[in-house]
């Protein structure tokens, strides 16, 4: 997916933006189903940014493996507000959802760690529909009240890759989880 000025800088206005929506950010899968709906949507339909950008704990980062003329990667650093300027029209371009599809969850204490994988719907450059897989992987922190991503990191190259059998679900929507 699996994006410098404002993050997140206020954490009452992360608080605020919360009571305001239907999704219950005090969960792990609240705050993914979050994410995702945040980022996804049709032709046509701006996203909103500023729900997405509450998403994130203050300095959060958001990183990618891109690929480079010499079939290796180089790793992309960028916060969400880059993020969301860069896929501001772009995504409403090209109808863009992503949707997850199995999770394995690890947490202890305040933090948890989320490999999701994720199905990809986007009209590309030509004009054809084009789906891909890959693993998004999400740092949470949990404060005693909601969780905020403070990082994601995916793999830019992800319709080159095959995810493997493990991260695949064997039933739609099903979940491991470990709690260290």
């Amino acid at each position: 997916m699996l994006f410098v000025a404002f993050i997140v800088a206020n954490r009452s206005d992360s608080q605020t933006w919360n009571t305001n929506n239907t999704e219950n950010l005090s969960t792990v899968d609240g705050i993914i189903h979050a994410l995702y709906d945040a980022i996804s949507g049709p032709v046509g339909e701006e996203r909103n940014w500023d729900k997405f950008r509450n998403l994130f704990a203050e300095n959060a980062r958001m990183y990618s493996a891109v690929p480079v003329k010499d079939s290796s990667a180089a790793l992309r650093c960028i916060t969400p507000q880059e993020y969301a300027e860069r896929n501001k029209t772009r995504f409403s371009d090209i109808g863009f959802y992503e949707e997850e599809l199995y999770r394995i969850t690890n947490t202890f204490g305040a933090g948890t760690q989320v490999l999701s994988t994720y199905e990809l719907h986007f009209t590309n450059k030509d004009g054809e529909q084009e789906i891909t897989k890959g693993i998004n992987n999400i740092q949470l922190f949990f404060d005693g009240d909601r969780y905020f991503i403070v990082s994601v990191f995916w793999d830019a190259n992800s319709k080159n890759i095959e995810v493997p059998e493990r991260y695949l679900p064997k039933d739609k929507h099903t979940e491991f989880q470990i709690n260290l």
